[in-house]
């Protein structure tokens, strides 16, 4: 079975040669527009693996490998709240007590900073074991040798994928339900399968009106090496505008959960 580095850098491995050798672009992450900030113990640089070949299936291993174009948010604007426009993205909201959203979408007023409405974005990626096999794929990426076919003794270690993940569905979830707010979990194809076969759910369909006990929302993903295909068409309305943070949105956070603890 093939298992081998399927993009390195924000490129497929086909085209690795094209990757920049020195310079500020040089480790680049395509899709945050930035130096890859993944680490391993076993190399002094990057681990810039975005996505495995994993038999028949392309697994992203990083978060980030998500947020092409942004086209999982406007998917998910699109769904959700019916428009693009009046919203913003913001990254890494902590709640004490609970843990660090990835992303909390918010419907702001027109021409307003007054919040209408908010939605909690959670990804999940793969991840794998026997990763020193790994980077030795990418070593030999980056030494310019053609890895496609081959088969490196690492594995994709679902299994630890929920059982960590369940703690965070479980309490995030609590919160949201309390607030009346959607979670959604962004999760890929591959991955989400494993979820169902694994735990025998298989008659669940995602819907935007359904809603489990917990208010989760999950959203699959297929993708391919050249970009992600979500589940509405592209169209030419306005893009979102991630921001790392905001004292607004933290302030009502904090406020929120002062109600539901008491």
């Amino acid at each position: 079975m093939a298992k081998h580095p399927a993009e390195v850098f924000g490129y497929p491995i086909k085209a690795v040669s094209e990757l920049p050798e020195k310079g500020s672009k040089k480790y680049w992450c395509p899709f945050v527009k930035n130096k890859c900030n993944k680490q391993s113990r076993l190399i002094r640089y990057p681990m810039g693996v975005c996505s495995v070949r994993y038999g028949n299936s392309i697994v992203a291993l990083c978060p980030r490998r998500f947020l092409q174009d942004n086209i999982v948010f406007k998917n998910i604007a699109d769904h959700y709240f019916k428009t693009r426009n009046d919203l913003v993205v913001f990254s890494e909201i902590g709640l004490p007590h609970t843990g660090t959203f990835d992303y909390v979408m918010v419907k702001h007023k027109p021409f307003s900073s007054d919040i209408e409405d908010f939605i909690v974005i959670e990804f999940q990626t793969g991840q794998t074991t026997g990763t020193g096999q790994l980077v030795q794929g990418l070593k030999d990426c980056l030494k310019g040798e053609n890895v496609e076919g081959k088969s490196y003794g690492f594995g994709l270690n679902l299994a630890d994928i929920w059982k960590r993940s369940f703690t965070q569905i479980l309490n995030k979830g609590i919160v949201m339900e309390n607030w009346g707010h959607k979670i959604f979990w962004v999760i890929q194809e591959p991955v989400y399968q494993n979820f169902l076969n694994r735990y025998n759910l298989n008659g669940m369909a995602y819907h935007i009106m359904m809603s489990m006990q917990l208010f989760l929302q999950f959203m699959t993903l297929k993708r391919n090496l050249a970009n992600i295909t979500c589940l509405t068409q592209e169209s030419n309305l306005p893009q979102l505008t991630i921001y790392s943070t905001h004292s607004e949105i933290i302030r009502i956070f904090h406020q929120k959960r002062h109600l539901l603890i008491n």
